[in-house]
């Protein structure tokens, strides 16, 4: 009651205006007595004399007060004013103050009429940003802030009541008007549109505005809208460009490698050579691009274990201006992919989990069930042997006693036994480290466990980085360390094909005890593959990689920048596989009754790895505004070795299904000896680019890379790359200033050459080997193993693009152009077979690859609380090959004779000038004849005839769409945030082979699909898709029994697909709420991925493991 008083009593109001008045009176710097004796001193020492006196702080750069007069005070309890302008008036120095700051300006000239304006630049966390462009509006006037985030600005005396502009990349833009104040203190913000600023290209970043190239900048945000699974299932649904196909052999299997390219198909494939596949992703895929992680390169491998929620931004380099700075190794393109950086120096601590789940999508397979399976069986034939009265017995007594279960309810559903639903689990904690101005850190770790729906297979991540950075004056230092610790296990339940394969009428467990049982039919010794699970069998690999990568970067102007970086890698891998004695592989008759055989039964494989890498570079910078000239130069010199060695040991003979160590094999495999492959590539190259524009209008970009490599024959070891863009901002011209609509307006166009190195080492040199059978004398002799050509050279991509970039209101466009030509392909040459071999490496041929892609969004709606975006994207590619070296010619004649082989039932891989590299080709179809049921081909010379001819394999279709891309949109509301990606493709074509091997070639013992009954033909007249039921013979060869279908033109179909492809929906929880809970953030998120396809084709797809529909939960906190 007492202070409610006090505040009503009516001399309060009073009392306290003087109080203030005298505080305010009091802090006036008239008010302040200097005591101070100075001689012949200098004027740092006079402000130093004047700070221990007072709470005042003196600013100002050396450069004003370095050729400053000295100075002489006598001052005894004099005011502060009185004593600043006595000395001040024997200089060419004046002050301002301000608050507690007194700021030191050099006095107006009469003559010159310029004003000096000072201050400091900063970020939020008041930390000094050097390097940002200040300039005066209105003028071409400007300065970058040092090292220190300071400035200086001479001002004319009839601009000082204009404004001053602050920019750099990655803040928001700052406009300040100069009210006559001499120091300034400003504050910028992080911009949220950083990748719109900046183009990363992990060599040199550039300014987009000025840069002629074609690339896709996607950022962290969008690549988690896109889903969480990897990066590549969120590029998927992001840039239609790069390619990443679906793997309709392995589905959803956590363990299998996604394939992928960029712009077209532009290299033959290649053969290791060595008759069996090498585990552990050694060597290099022809089509495949370039990965450049924190600027140095790494594997695919890498990139689909990393954690996402380290990444900041991947960058796509699709034309030569682009990725010309990779030279000899981006004709693929190039993905770059930038990690997080410090941010800077707060203590904090953010935990993402996530629980995915995965259930099996079986909507491809269209089995029949017992009974229809027993009827098809009924017609095929099975059960009849009208010649042989016991067996047509034996015969009969196995119908009935199918028919009898099948009576009885049994159908078992064999696809379902393997699966399971996979329930996979995501930990990640980021600690941001340290206090210090100088010193910072982050430090991440993360376990990843990917449960697929095959049971028992799962792959599993364990992996830490640390990331410090130091800056000492205009020094800073980075490192950053990254470990990482896999292991993933296939289904030991084996190859879901064989799942598929099983008839509906055999048992997988016992009905009296439930129990799996070895035989799934014992009356003919069916093996059952679930049995395999419980028997120790074992399919695992595993690596641990770890990675070093440092930087230094000096800069001794704010023009100049001086960097270099050293990365080192080191990768050991292995895999396991063991089948034991009882294995399904070994139930046929051979191995339960051929003693010899019987001791050979069980196996295993051990393959080992081992991979490392060193890379280095120097390199400067030169980045400066004047006037209205824009440069930006780069040099630099990289030196890089590169080198892996992979090996694999097969052996037979396991009499014990515990004794799973290849150390208790009986003998090698027979056949085989360990085989390992290995490879040594040095590289040493220079690169030069410069950026130049002219007011912003007029764009310049020159790249040029020499690179001289191991990987080249040693008559051809340079290897040169270049590029060439230009660009016009039409935007930035006089007519376009004034528009309030368009806000960009970019024509560029650019033309170079890059190159490919993805083939082996063994190419260009001798390669010997070893008559390890055979010795003279104690001593082993050796053979040449390959023919070396050293003039074998890099494959080289020349490409051309136009683009343009629009922003138009809130409608944004990027339209790209390409037209690319990949020449001296490494392929096989016909050499004569005196010098010991019939095929050596060269260059020869030439691919061309052309499109468009097109790349839309708009805002529709934005507001405070949310903002709504559409968004989609068109790409096409035309694929041919312009000019085929004779030897592909002798490759052709190789495959039609693969193709003549009555026993082949899918289409042969051809190359012919003129064609696409992915065309498909069959023989052409007329159909079925209704009268008889035998299909009619069409022959070269138009005639028509019921044998099948491989020499009339003609082009039928292209398995590449025409078209493909993507479209969906994204939008918040108040802290709710939803998105969703469709993607769909049209034109392309594929060879329906779950129709020739499920329909027509099937094998009566195994399950078909439902359409044999309902579309194959049965009766004269029948209009019918398919053969007739049965053995038959063909006109004019009466000793031709039914033949297996082979390729021809019925199979192959129109695909037109649209995907429903992921769909995410988050929400960021209101500070009102986590400030009680002493968090900074926190988000809720649910995704959904491959939610649902549509496609005009049916087809089994997931053939050795089933795709997967994918649900996940994700909790974000930071604290």
């Amino acid at each position: 009651m007492n202070k409610i008083f006090a505040l009503r009593h009516p001399l309060f109001l009073p009392l306290l205006c003087i109080l203030l008045l005298s505080g305010k009176l009091y802090g006036a710097p008239q008010q302040e007595t200097i005591t101070l004796s100075l001689k012949e001193a200098t004027i740092t020492q006079f402000f130093k004399g004047i700070e221990n006196q007072t709470t005042y702080k003196f600013f100002y750069k050396d450069s004003q007060v370095e050729s400053a007069p000295s100075i002489t005070v006598e001052a005894k309890n004099l005011p502060l004013e009185d004593v600043l302008k006595s000395v001040f008036e024997k200089t060419s120095l004046s002050y301002e103050i301000t608050g507690n700051q007194i700021v030191i300006k050099e006095r107006v000239s009469a003559d010159k009429k310029i004003i000096k304006i000072s201050g400091l630049v900063t970020d939020v966390k008041k930390e000094a940003l050097p390097g940002v462009g200040v300039i005066l509006l209105g003028t071409k006037k400007g300065v970058y802030t040092d090292d220190k985030g300071e400035f200086t600005l001479d001002v004319p005396v009839e601009s000082s009541t204009s404004s001053i502009n602050f920019r750099m990349i990655g803040m928001n833009d700052i406009t300040v008007a100069l009210d006559g104040r001499a120091f300034y203190q400003i504050t910028m913000q992080e911009s949220t549109n950083l990748l719109s600023d900046v183009v990363v290209t992990g060599i040199v970043d550039k300014r987009a505005e000025s840069f002629t190239g074609s690339v896709s900048s996607i950022s962290a945000k969008d690549i988690l809208r896109a889903g969480n699974k990897n990066v590549f299932e969120s590029l998927k649904n992001i840039d239609p460009s790069l390619y990443i196909m679906d793997n309709l052999q392995n589905g959803s299997n956590p363990n299998a490698l996604p394939g992928m390219e960029l712009r077209g198909t532009s290299s033959f494939p290649v053969d290791n050579n060595l008759g069996v596949n090498i585990k552990g992703n050694y060597g290099n895929i022809p089509n495949t691009p370039l990965f450049i992680l924190d600027g140095f390169e790494t594997t695919v491998e890498r990139i689909m274990d990393m954690d996402m929620n380290r990444i900041e931004s991947v960058t796509i380099l699709k034309d030569a201006s682009a990725k010309a700075l990779y030279g000899s190794k981006a004709a693929n393109g190039v993905v770059v992919i930038e990690t997080k950086k410090l941010k800077g120096n707060q203590q904090r601590v953010t935990y993402t989990g996530s629980m995915d789940i995965s259930m099996p999508d079986l909507t491809s397979y269209n089995l029949t069930n017992s009974a229809e399976k027993l009827e098809v069986e009924r017609i095929e034939g099975v059960y009849t042997f009208p010649n042989n009265i016991e067996i047509q017995l034996e015969a009969n007594k196995l119908y009935n006693t199918r028919k009898k279960l099948i009576e009885e309810g049994l159908d078992t559903y064999w696809l379902a036994k393997p699966l399971r639903v996979g329930v996979g689990s995501k930990h990640n904690v980021n600690i941001e480290l340290g206090d210090s101005r100088s010193l910072k850190g982050v430090a991440d770790f993360t376990y990843n466990t990917v449960s697929g729906v095959m049971k028992e297979s799962f792959r599993r991540n364990i992996s830490g980085s640390v990331n410090l950075s130091y800056r000492y004056k205009n020094v800073i230092f980075r490192n950053i360390m990254t470990a990482v610790s896999n292991f993933g296990q296939e289904s030991p339940y084996g190859n879901f094909g064989n799942y598929a394969r099983m008839n509906p009428y055999w048992r997988s467990n016992d009905p009296a005890t439930g129990l799996l049982i070895r035989w799934a039919e014992p009356g003919t010794f069916t093996p059952n593959p679930m049995y395999d699970a419980t028997i120790g069998t074992s399919i695992t690999s595993s690596y641990l990689d770890f990675q070093n990568n440092f930087y230094v970067e000096y800069r001794p102007t704010q023009f100049i920048k001086v960097a270099g970086r050293v990365g080192v890698s080191a990768k050991r891998s292995g895999a396991d596989e063991f089948l034991p004695s009882n294995h399904s592989k070994y139930s046929n008759s051979s191995y339960m009754q051929n003693e010899e055989l019987k001791m050979r039964r069980g196996s295993y494989r051990l393959d080992n790895g081992k991979s490392s890498s060193f890379s280095g570079d120097v390199n400067a910078t030169y980045t400066r505004d004047i006037d209205k000239h824009f440069i930006s130069a780069y040099v630099g010199a990289f030196v890089s070795e590169s080198s892996y060695a992979a090996y694999v040991n097969r052996a037979e003979g396991f009499p014990n299904n515990q004794a799973a160590d290849i150390t208790f094999a009986r003998q090698y495999a027979q056949g085989t000896r360990p085989v390992g492959l290995s490879s040594l590539n040095r590289e040493l190259s220079f690169l030069s680019t410069v950026n130049y524009s002219y007011d912003n209008r007029y764009l310049v970009d020159a790249t040029y890379r020499l690179s001289a490599s191991s990987l080249y024959g040693k008559d051809n070891r340079w290897a040169p790359g270049w590029s060439l863009g230009i660009g016009w901002n039409v935007h930035n011209e006089r007519f376009f200033m004034n528009s309030n609509l368009i806000k960009q307006l970019k024509f560029r166009g650019s033309v170079g050459v890059t190159g490919n190195q993805n083939f082996n080492t063994s190419y260009a040199v001798g390669t010997y080997q070893y008559f390890t059978q055979y010795n003279y004398n104690g001593l082993t002799g050796s053979y040449l193993f390959n023919l070396p050509n050293p003039q074998l050279k890099w494959e080289q991509k020349k490409d051309y693009n136009v683009g343009v970039d629009a922003t138009i209101g809130e409608f944004r466009l990027k339209a790209d152009y390409y037209d690319s030509y990949t020449e001296n392909m490494v392929t096989d040459v016909s050499v004569s077979t005196t010098t010991g071999f019939n095929m050596v490496k060269d260059n020869l041929g030439l691919v061309r690859n052309r499109g468009i892609e097109i790349n839309a969004n708009i805002n529709l709606w934005q507001k405070e609380s949310g903002f709504m975006n559409i968004y989609g994207s068109v790409a096409s590619n035309t694929n041919r090959i312009v000019r085929l070296s004779e030897s592909m010619r002798t490759y052709n004649a190789i495959q039609e004779k693969e193709a003549a082989d009555k026993g082949n039932n899918k289409p042969v891989l051809k190359y012919n000038d003129g064609m696409s590299m992915n065309s498909i080709w069959a023989v052409r179809s007329l159909g079925i004849d209704p009268m008889n049921g035998q299909e009619i081909y069409l022959k070269q010379d138009g005639s028509r005839t019921y044998v099948y001819d491989p020499l009339d394999l003609v082009v039928v279709g292209d398995d590449r769409a025409k078209a493909r891309g993507h479209f969906g949109f994204t939008a918040e509301y108040k802290g709710f945030g939803f998105s969703t990606t469709f993607r769909y493709s049209v034109g392309g074509q594929a060879y329906n082979q779950t129709l020739v091997d499920r329909v027509e070639n099937i094998n009566i013992i195994d399950n078909v699909d439902k359409r044999v009954l309902s579309g194959r033909w049965q009766t004269p007249g029948q209009i019918a898709n398919f053969k007739r039921l049965g053995m038959f013979q063909y006109e004019g060869d009466p000793l031709a029994r039914q033949e297996m279908t082979r390729p021809t033109s019925r199979f192959v179909q129109d695909v037109n697909e649209l995907t429903w492809g992921t769909a995410s929906l988050y929400y960021d929880f209101p500070k009102s709420i986590i400030d009680n809970w002493r968090v900074q953030r926190m988000r809720l998120s649910l995704y959904m991925d491959d939610i649902l396809k549509i496609s005009s084709i049916v087809t089994e797809r997931g053939l050795n493991y089933p795709f997967a529909r994918t649900v996940s939960c994700s909790l974000s906190i930071t604290f």
